[in-house]
């Protein structure tokens, strides 16, 4: 088999990643915005409560409430969470200092003000999902299979009321007014991807596409926001965890399964055309890599995830199996040893 594209993590870096995901699992929830400072006004003896932070330059003030236990006990929440917060920073200096994969300062920021959205049912995808997927399985993956700046965040429109439970997350509220990106094909459909002010980072808005075909963006009320419809989408983010992302103090967000991200992976290379082939040949790097480390670490993930393709029908697995007669050999062997891909 060719030589595998990731190098394995320290014991002690993997200990200091599961520390960082517990701390932030065990975050009480409810607590005022990441960045937010707690400001207080005295008005005819009583005492109001603000959660203030800069966004785009403008100081911003949020209402929390009066002054009655219930507010002071989410206050203190509040102050406790600052504090954890300190702790996880270092955590993720440790875990960069033994080798695990760090985004940038400006991308751990963008992530943290898309916090809301993970919460109400967001799932981060692409790269930055496969850069969570390896340290989570204690991998390093070569940086020229990883490295982005995009963010990519995926929601199904069928069931995000159902997930965010009444609740709503305004992305553009959240990221400071971004500047849209609109489509070049179709300049009149409504933006699905925001170039966020002061960065280089876009954010591009994802949903499943289930029936007929389409290109016009599907709108998701509880984000406010439209979102492109991708086919097999639906596949990647069925099943989800949660996983931290290394940058800032850590980030909470929820990630594919990594058995569903390998074979989805495989799919969308075999459907991307002739303009798409860098793309393609990316996508199948990440499947590769991934594939190797299941083997290695956890099998049953990719069998799991290959019964759950079969489920979808001919066509997806005949894609799949499109994208494997491109990979290594001695890969492909090793994989229908364990029922997949034959």
């Amino acid at each position: 088999m060719a030589a595998a594209g990731y190098s394995k993590l320290p014991l002690v870096t993997q200990t200091v990643y599961a520390r960082l995901l517990d701390l932030l699992l065990t975050a009480e929830a409810g607590v005022p915005a990441s960045g937010a400072s707690l400001v207080s006004k005295t008005i005819r003896g009583r005492r109001y409560w603000y959660a203030q932070r800069r966004e785009g330059g403008k100081k911003i003030q949020r209402y929390i409430g009066s002054e009655t236990p219930e507010v002071e006990a989410l206050l203190e929440r509040w102050r406790r969470a600052r504090s954890e917060a300190a702790s996880r920073a270092e955590l993720v200096a440790m875990a960069r200092a033994g080798g695990a994969t760090v985004v940038g300062a400006a991308e751990a920021q963008v992530l943290e003000r898309l916090s809301p959205v993970f919460r109400i049912g967001g799932v981060l995808v692409g790269s930055h999902a496969f850069a969570v997927l390896g340290t989570m399985l204690g991998v390093r993956w070569q940086e020229a299979i990883v490295r982005t700046e995009d963010v990519d965040i995926a929601h199904d429109h069928r069931i995000a009321v159902a997930l965010a439970g009444g609740q709503s997350a305004d992305m553009r509220e959240a990221l400071g007014d971004p500047l849209p990106r609109f489509s070049a094909l179709n300049p009149t459909y409504p933006a699905t991807a925001f170039r966020v002010r002061g960065t280089d980072v876009e954010v591009e808005v994802l949903t499943p596409l289930v029936g007929r075909e389409r290109s016009r963006p599907i709108q998701i009320p509880a984000l406010g926001i439209a979102a492109t419809p991708l086919r097999f989408l639906d596949y990647l983010i069925e099943k989800t965890q949660p996983g931290a992302v290394l940058g800032g103090s850590g980030v909470l967000v929820n990630v594919p399964r990594p058995g569903r991200f390998a074979l989805h992976k495989l799919i969308v290379a075999a459907r991307r055309g002739p303009s798409g082939m860098p793309k393609a040949a990316k996508d199948r790097a990440q499947a590769s890599e991934l594939l190797r480390a299941l083997l290695s670490e956890l099998p049953g993930e990719i069998t799991l995830a290959w019964k759950a393709l079969s489920r979808h029908g001919k066509a997806w697995v005949s894609a799949a199996r499109s994208s494997l007669k491109r990979m290594d050999a001695d890969l492909v062997a090793d994989l229908r040893r364990i029922g997949v891909g034959g």
